[in-house]
């Protein structure tokens, strides 16, 4: 692994099963916004879900009021706190890679606990968003998989050339996935709109 590689690493896995994935942000404000495309070793895709920032022993912080206006200087006058809390990040996987090939389906084996989590370049992001199939997985996901897949396809879009012809083809796919539900298909594709 390179240099470049390493700098790369926002996360690494700490709870995987078969269809997801939370990863410890390196840093305590390093969670990947939602519906971002990352990666692990495999490599294994997945769609940034969740995140949150929490205690490292279960309780809840308290807020003490001291005069910092940003998160930034209140730990810089509070040190110890970057060793009490920590930054989570959940993601659904979508697919994988098996060498120059990427499927668009779960991968054979659960994600590697440990292993690194990167966010994906957006010629990557173009690359594997080619292909719409990895929507299926995203919306069958039980925990905002609605507000999940419309970030993503938001996102997504900024990495292809033609931005307004891949949310129309993603919202053609849509209308196939939500076919029977009319109500749902029409609120991703308001929050979708170019």
């Amino acid at each position: 692994m390179n240099k470049q590689e390493s700098s790369e690493i926002i996360g690494q896995v700490v709870a995987a099963d078969i269809a997801s994935f939370t990863a410890q942000s390196l840093e305590l404000e390093g969670a990947p916004p939602l519906g971002s495309l990352v990666k692990t070793d495999g490599p294994i895709y997945a769609v940034v879900r969740d995140a949150r920032t929490e205690s490292v022993e279960g309780r809840r912080p308290v807020a003490h009021l001291s005069g910092e206006t940003d998160l930034e200087s209140f730990l810089d006058a509070n040190p110890h706190l970057r060793h009490l809390l920590r930054t989570t990040f959940e993601a659904v996987v979508v697919g994988h890679g098996d060498g120059p090939a990427l499927h668009h389906y779960l991968p054979p084996s659960t994600t590697p606990i440990f292993a690194p989590v990167r966010l994906c370049p957006q010629e990557e992001v173009a690359r594997f968003s080619h292909s719409l199939d990895f929507l299926k997985l995203l919306l069958s996901a039980a925990a905002n998989s609605d507000e999940v897949a419309t970030a993503c396809l938001r996102l997504a879009s900024a990495a292809h050339p033609d931005r307004r012809a891949f949310l129309v083809a993603a919202g053609k796919e849509l209308a196939r996935l939500l076919a029977n539900e009319p109500h749902r298909l029409t609120a991703i594709l308001r929050r979708i709109q170019p």
